[in-house]
């Protein structure tokens, strides 16, 4: 084989080029994968994530709109006591002005006394 490995040298020199330069784009391929499946991986723990989130908001809308019912009810419960009580301060209203009409057709005049807020101890 001596003989014939001036010939055979370059041969294989070659075919171990050629060997060398297939398995680059294979490492480079298998790199290029494996950094792909990462990133699957990461963006499937995110939707896993987006899907815990959304679903405690599902569970919540359930008490949240039950409190808003009974905060609708207790606002219409409020709005029949106070219905009457707006009722009277229009009719006070009203005879006020009543009581003012007749005070002026008569030529009453009245002082209106200022209410002064009550002066505490004076320091000397």
């Amino acid at each position: 084989m001596v003989v014939f490995d001036f010939v055979l040298k370059p041969v294989r020199s070659v075919v171990r080029a050629v060997n060398e330069d297939a398995l680059r784009p294979l490492e480079q391929t298998e790199h290029d994968t494996l950094e792909g499946v990462e990133a699957l991986e990461r963006a499937t723990a995110s939707i896993e994530h987006h899907v815990e989130v959304i679903e405690s908001l599902a569970t919540s809308v359930g008490p949240l709109t039950a409190s808003v019912d009974r905060l609708t009810d207790t606002m219409q419960d409020l709005v029949k006591i106070l219905e009457p009580l707006a009722g009277m301060e229009r009719e006070m209203g009203h005879a006020e002005h009543g009581v003012q009409e007749a005070e002026h057709f008569f030529g009453f005049r009245r002082n209106k006394e200022q209410v002064e807020p009550e002066a505490g101890p004076t320091e000397s």
